[in-house]
């Protein structure tokens, strides 16, 4: 058995349908990553050093208008909504900054909760376009715990192929990137003896979830013979939800913030008359 066969959005509602409303708008999201208009707005060259700083780091996209408001108004479902406010929303998102979305809500009374609930998937098509343009660039010595390209903390790790060589994989860009056994990706604990396996020995063989009893921290390790896709990490995440109940029960958690501030920007293009002006 394993967990790739309920990589898709229906089997997981079928598994789940109490999971209905949050998948319909992980749809929404997925099918707005297909627009060419995200991978336009990633600059060529990723600004951060991909060694001290993720990739992302105090990069500024350019997203059209259109798009950002048709998948921003689909996932908080607002109808008047204004280019200004979804580009704000969508800065928020990418940044993973709760003063910005304090802000945005309230200037626009919309709800600070909503907004933060909905941030993975506002800024899920970007964010992978990010992942596309970037892998290739994700250094090999990088063994943070934080994602090399977008910045935000790992969602599990892939014992991937016959050798199970540790991967990281993030859920906001589809990230992957090398890890080492016996080591806290969020602490850097190394000590075994605080390093715990929360499962039996038969599961471990497929999946599991290894714990840090210094930061409290834990990842979820699931075998794989490949690499999940990138826009499927996030289903895989929930596919194994289960192992996340035994983490909480067992009184770990994910880290809640970012490694670090990413310093990034959402704009939008500056007007065609305007660019035929300046000569862009």
């Amino acid at each position: 058995m394993t967990v790739a066969r309920a990589l898709t959005v229906e089997a997981l509602e079928r598994a789940h349908p109490e999971w209905s409303t949050w998948l319909r708008l992980t749809t929404i999201a997925r099918r707005a990553a297909g627009d060419p208009a995200w991978a336009a707005a990633v600059p060529s060259e990723p600004p951060g050093d991909g060694v001290a700083r993720p990739l992302i780091a105090g990069a500024v996209f350019a997203v059209e208008a259109r798009a950002v408001v048709r998948l921003v108004g689909a996932l908080i479902e607002a109808r008047a909504l204004t280019p200004e406010t979804a580009v704000r929303v969508l800065d928020a998102a990418v940044a993973h900054d709760t003063a910005r979305f304090e802000a945005v809500a309230e200037e626009t009374s919309m709800s600070a909760e909503l907004l933060r609930g909905v941030a993975p998937l506002v800024a899920l098509p970007l964010l992978q376009a990010c992942g596309r343009a970037w892998s290739a660039r994700i250094p090999s010595a990088w063994r943070r715990g934080a994602c090399p390209v977008c910045g935000a903390w790992a969602m599990l790790a892939e014992a991937r192929g016959v050798e199970r060589t540790l991967r990281l994989r993030c859920a906001r860009c589809g990230g992957d990137w090398a890890t080492a056994p016996l080591h806290c990706p969020f602490c850097g604990e190394q000590d075994h003896e605080k390093l715990r396996a929360l499962v039996g020995e038969a599961k471990r063989d497929l999946r599991g979830v290894e714990a840090c009893a210094t930061c409290k921290g834990y990842v979820k390790t699931v075998t794989t013979l490949a690499a999940c896709a990138p826009l499927d990490v996030g289903l895989l995440d929930l596919a194994t939800v289960d192992l996340d109940v035994a983490a909480l029960e067992h009184g770990y958690t994910r880290p809640a913030e970012l490694d670090a501030p990413l310093d990034t920007r959402v704009t939008t293009p500056p007007a065609r008359g305007l660019r035929a002006l300046f000569g862009a």
